[in-house]
């Protein structure tokens, strides 16, 4: 700045941005226009990119970037528009320009590890994140973002650290005080009732935290938390997620009538909530109600305004509660390449036994997605049922299907199967799962804090190494081998524990590379020598598919069970006793 009254501008513009006035900043600002100045540019990108004018805030950054292009601030700064716009090479390079300017630049390192971590690199995140941690370990957002990401890559004990190491240095800081709250619930640590309370004094706009609470508080049987949210739910008749999480609790605790109806009178009161009736149909869907689901999506269809994803929607339901003709005319009018149409569709030719229609659309289907998990499923099935060679491809290679003895000393394999059983006290038949007549564990099982899983976790990772180690060779084009040679990672763990007369629904897993099954107690034999085992390959009954399972396995104690998540798979029924077991998805690393 070269003249005083540009100067006291300027001044005027910062103070304003600092305050958040956004508008009068930019109107200062506009009265400096003609000043070709890098540090007008700068704060003139700033003050575009908080309004939300991207494309401005662009220009004036370039502007800037060319006057001052050894700035670290700069382009640091830069880089967190390019992130936002979601360039993220041109982000990356900006955040390197500034490190090489200055390469102690501790915000320059934690803006390119956030880019990183959400680019998935997590490991040159984790560097970067620690590196600036290692320059200003007292700045409470560099130990929230290594904690975030040690959260996404599944390392809960070290997010737990990362966000105690936070709250260290700013004990009341929100981000780490909500962070820590949800990982003591995923952990099911003693105090997560406490860390929750501290969480919404900390932040009480975060009404999801609602949620969390009550799910911890339902964990160990406090029901009376239902109450509660109702009343928070109700007072926020706007609040999607909160009206979708107290039906979902209710039916999960046996209200299975009624837990809806609070949703059906907000619907009633305005017919315009798009989200709440998408939600509320996928909940449906969820709790086995496909009949319901197709009336809720088709009403609104009418209420919305008459659209291909709603009659998709409707579609799909109707077909799965058997009510064919009303599914064959929505698919009829479907657009011939809408997405995911293809595969829906598959499915209720299959219902239909149109086995010859339902191939084609589920080739469709792949050409559209090569690698859904779900296209996979059904393309399986189809294969088997009209004989098609690439079957025996696909699910009836040696290897495919492993049996095996889980690697684990008797003794903690006992530790395990106490606390296991100890575990489903308080555990519930959730919605959208398989099981019935029993009961499954919330959250990730390997994320809790008892260490009695911490050598059925190092068992379970050995024996899936030696799964992987017996499959045969890569092979591309197929869903699960072309991941042949790459490191698998274990991503969810659950136990289920069924009780007399329970079993599993045949189902599979979408989100899953390889699915599993482990035993620690098994029922008596029956009077069927099979009651209680594990059939792989076998359809849901509503696919109405007579087709035999590719394997039936007999449960033991010990015995580990892996095999690709799209095959089906579920239990036969057993007379009596109780049968107790882990199961878990690999993805590929």
């Amino acid at each position: 700045m070269t003249k005083s009254s540009d100067q006291q501008i300027f001044g005027a513009a910062e103070r304003a941005y600092l305050a958040g006035s956004l508008a009068e900043a930019r109107a200062l600002l506009s009265r400096l226009a003609s000043l070709n100045q890098p540090g007008v540019h700068h704060l003139r990108a700033m003050v575009e990119q908080d309004l939300g004018a991207l494309a401005e805030a662009r220009r004036h950054f370039e502007r800037a970037a060319t006057l001052a292009p050894r700035d670290p601030q700069l382009w640091s700064n830069f880089g967190n528009l390019l992130r936002q716009l979601g360039d993220q090479a041109a982000a990356l390079e900006a955040y390197d320009r500034a490190l090489a300017l200055s390469p102690r630049f501790a915000d320059a390192l934690f803006n390119r590890s956030l880019l990183l971590r959400l680019a998935g690199r997590l490991d040159e995140a984790r560097a970067g994140y620690e590196a600036a941690i290692a320059l200003n370990p007292k700045v409470p957002r560099f130990w929230n973002g290594l904690a975030a990401l040690e959260r996404a890559a599944g390392d809960l004990a070290a997010a737990a650290s990362a966000y105690d190491r936070a709250l260290e240095v700013h004990p009341d800081d929100p981000l780490a005080t909500v962070g820590r709250a949800r990982v003591a619930l995923e952990r099911d640590e003693s105090d997560v009732r406490e860390r929750y309370q501290a969480a919404r004094r900390a932040a009480p706009e975060e009404v999801e935290l609602l949620i969390d609470e009550a799910e911890a508080r339902l964990a160990h049987g406090d029901r009376t938390v239902l109450n509660v949210l109702a009343t928070e739910a109700a007072a926020r008749p706007d609040w999607v997620s909160g009206q979708i999480g107290l039906a979902r609790m209710r039916w999960e605790q046996g209200q299975k009538e009624e837990f809806a109806d609070h949703i059906e009178t907000l619907l009633a009161a305005d017919p315009a909530r798009e989200q709440l009736w998408r939600d509320y149909v996928q909940l449906l869907s969820a709790c086995k109600l496909p009949e319901r689901a197709a009336d809720v999506a088709a009403r609104a269809r009418r209420a919305l305004g008459d659209n291909p994803q709603w009659a998709l929607t409707e579609a799909m339901a109707a077909s799965k509660a058997g009510q064919w003709e009303r599914a064959d005319i929505l698919f009829a009018a479907l657009p011939a390449d809408f997405p995911k149409r293809a595969i829906n569709e598959s499915v209720h030719r299959i219902r239909r036994r149109d086995y010859d229609r339902a191939l084609a659309l589920v080739h469709a289907a792949l050409a559209e997605d090569p690698w859904d998990v779900p296209t996979w499923t059904i393309a399986e099935l189809l294969y088997r049922k009209l004989g098609d060679p690439r079957g025996a491809w696909l699910s009836g290679q040696p290897g495919l299907i492993g049996v095996q003895e889980l690697p684990i000393d008797p003794a903690d394999f006992a530790a395990a199967d106490a606390l296991l059983h100890s575990l489903h006290q308080d555990a519930i038949e959730a919605v959208g799962q398989s099981v019935r007549g029993g009961s499954q564990t919330r959250w990730n099982l390997f994320d809790r804090v008892e260490p009695e899983l911490v050598p059925l976790r190092a068992a379970i990772e050995s024996g899936v190494a030696a799964y992987a180690n017996r499959l045969p060779p890569r092979d591309d084009a197929h869903p699960l081998l072309r991941h042949r040679d790459q490191p698998l990672r274990i991503t969810a763990a659950w136990s289920v524990r069924l009780r007399d007369a329970g079993y599993h629904e045949p189902h599979y897993h979408p989100e899953g590379l390889l699915s599993s099954a482990c035993y620690f107690r098994v029922p008596a034999p029956g009077p069927n020598p099979h009651d209680g085992w594990l059939e792989i390959g076998r359809p849901s009954a509503d696919l109405r598919m007579d087709l035999e399972p590719i394997l039936t396995i007999e449960p033991k104690p010990g015995r580990l069970i892996l095999f690709p998540s799209y095959l089906f798979h579920g239990t036969r029924p057993f007379a009596a006793g109780e049968r107790m077991s882990v199961a878990f998805d690999v993805v590929a690393a």
